[in-house]
């Protein structure tokens, strides 16, 4: 059998100066990158620096450090730019239309992802070991774990959130009993059963929130909307009162230890700016991600004001609907590709707090999968993206827009509202693509309804972000994998929004899902990039790593004692009132 740690790949720090460059302020951190700072904290990920993969899995887990269980009283509170349709369903398995970082501070998946170590850690599970053909995985459930009314978490609850993915593939996001033929509990451990062998699919697990199974089971999965989360996490739901806040208990029975404080008090705002105003004015101690990047240099004047700068997983990108017509022509993404002006993009929206998103998609997190050539293969060239029209039969009209066929290259482009970052990136965009003569009819919405209209398609250009898995394969096949989509109007049952079908991505994707050789993964993965930076799928904006502005010493204190995200569980349980 072969035994593992939680632990998959080493993440490099970013030297702050990135921010600095943009923000004209003294370093409040020394992370890595930032997010997009009205993404309500993407809480996803992607990196600036190379790492790679351990050459040889670690033989056990290392010793995790305990918080002190004795609170010291005090509230938290964490501002969040969150839409009360956000909170109508409680539902952890949900994949769209919730709360996420509410969520993860009452659920926990078995296995966490930590940005700033660029490592899997345990959560639900103590440990992982899979057999030797790497078909049958088996995790040792943690014994410490129990859910919020006291019932002890057993790997029962592990089989039974799985079996609620397989009876409901609306909630199976990256479609994993495709790969699955079975998931049993026994004893302590709980058994995946593979079809083939599936060697990523301990960093898919990660993203999969565990559900009590003596709870859950008294309802019907596919309509319950949780109205009262009972979980395993640091803080235990309390109230929400509509519009406002909403409030959270410490837990003290964690199995990480119990928090410092007696309370997290979200409090919610309904846009990026309110936000941002509520935490220049000193109303909350942190927020879940959220500030306006112009904002930055006068927070960062502030005393112990601090901004917290890692690696995320995940893009913003410029999401083109495949089964539009004339974006179904290569030349027509092409030229697209080529009119954004990346480097002005990045330093006018986000004040160069942020990485761009290559057009081959994989992050610098994943070190030497990563195909530099690939990466690198797209510059901004407005003559040159007119010529490639132009070389494909298009002729501009006497309005400046492009046509061919009598039919005229014009868009809808959905962004969102109430972020006023977003929406000038989106005008920066638009522009550009009018200069090259394509016509743009801009569209406002909601977050969740921007994730709804790329779930079901009803698009032509989206501006939005989307996080993956961390592990290189999940990011490709989630995103890339013919079977990841659906046809235009029918919700997908992954992240492949851009309805994007490749046989060749097909073919590579299902090669590299059981290979276990890394040269030869690296191999299918360069292949699978090049295809990418060829086939033009997206329009490349900038990473949605982390940035978390958030005040260490005025009220609250302790937020890094340790190494991840200021906002991560780990870090939340040790922060305590100033004194």
């Amino acid at each position: 059998m072969k035994k593992r740690g939680i632990s998959k790949w080493l993440a490099l720090a970013l030297a702050v100066a990135l921010l600095l460059a943009g923000c004209g302020g003294p370093p409040a951190s020394t992370s890595s990158t930032a997010a997009p700072q009205e993404s309500k904290a993407s809480e996803a990920s992607s990196q600036t620096e190379e790492s790679k993969p351990t050459e040889e899995p670690e033989e056990s887990v290392a010793d995790e450090p305990k918080a002190d269980s004795t609170a010291t009283g005090g509230t938290l509170r964490i501002g969040a730019y969150v839409l009360d349709t956000e909170l109508a369903n409680k539902n952890p398995l949900a994949t769209s239309g919730t709360f996420t970082f509410m969520l993860d501070r009452i659920y926990e998946p078995l296995l966490t992802y930590n940005e700033k170590k660029g490592e899997l850690e345990p959560a639900l599970a103590a440990e992982y070991e899979w057999d030797d053909a790497m078909t049958e995985l088996t995790f040792t459930i943690n014994s410490d774990a129990k859910w919020h009314d006291g019932t002890a978490f057993s790997a029962e609850d592990v089989a039974y959130t799985m079996s609620v993915l397989k009876d409901n593939p609306t909630y199976d996001q990256y479609a994993l009993w495709d790969k699955l033929s079975d998931v049993t509990a026994d004893g302590d451990k709980v058994v995946f059963t593979c079809k083939e062998s599936f060697v990523s699919l301990a960093q898919y697990l990660s993203k999969v929130r565990i559900v009590p199974k003596h709870l859950w089971e008294k309802e019907d999965p596919a309509t319950f909307t949780n109205d009262t989360p009972i979980g395993t996490g640091p803080f235990v739901f309390e109230k929400y009162t509509v519009g406002t806040s909403i409030e959270m208990n410490a837990n003290p029975d964690y199995w990480c230890g119990a928090p410092k404080v007696d309370k997290m008090l979200i409090v919610m705002y309904n846009s990026s700016p309110n936000c941002t105003l509520g935490l220049l004015n000193g109303e909350i101690d942190a927020t879940t991600g959220t500030i306006a990047m112009s904002s930055i240099p006068e927070f960062l004047s502030k005393e112990n004001a601090k901004m917290d700068i890692y690696a995320g997983l995940g893009n913003y990108s410029v999401i083109m609907n495949h089964e539009n017509e004339l974006l179904a022509d290569p030349a027509v993404r092409k030229a697209m590709a080529m009119a954004i002006n990346q480097p002005e993009l990045i330093s006018r929206g986000e004040y160069n707090g942020v990485l761009p998103t290559s057009i081959s998609w994989l992050p610098d997190l994943f070190g030497d999968y990563v195909n530099e050539e690939a990466k690198n293969s797209l510059e901004f060239d407005l003559e040159g993206a007119q010529a490639v029209l132009e070389e494909a039969g298009y002729t501009k009209g006497d309005d400046g827009i492009y046509q061919k066929d009598g039919k005229r290259l014009s868009f809808t482009y959905h962004n969102a509202s109430g972020a006023p970052a977003q929406q000038m990136e989106a005008g920066l965009i638009q522009q550009w693509l009018l200069n090259l003569g394509v016509e743009i009819i801009p569209k406002l919405a909601t977050w969740p309804e921007l994730t709804t209209l790329l779930q079901t398609g009803k698009y032509d250009l989206l501006q939005n972000g989307i996080n993956f898995p961390p592990d290189p394969y999940a990011a490709l096949n989630s995103c890339f994998n013919s079977s990841m989509t659906a046809p235009t109007g029918e919700p997908t049952p992954g992240l492949n929004y851009f309805r994007y079908r490749s046989d060749e991505m097909d073919a590579l994707l299902a090669q590299a899902s059981s290979e276990t050789d890394e040269e030869v993964l690296k191999d299918l993965y360069g292949q699978m990039q090049d295809l990418l930076a060829k086939d033009f799928v997206f329009l490349p904006m900038y990473n949605s790593s982390g940035h978390i502005p958030y005040y260490d010493g005025t009220a609250m204190t302790g937020w890094t004692d340790y190494e991840a995200p200021v906002i991560s569980n780990r870090n939340l349980i040790n922060v305590h009132p100033v004194g």
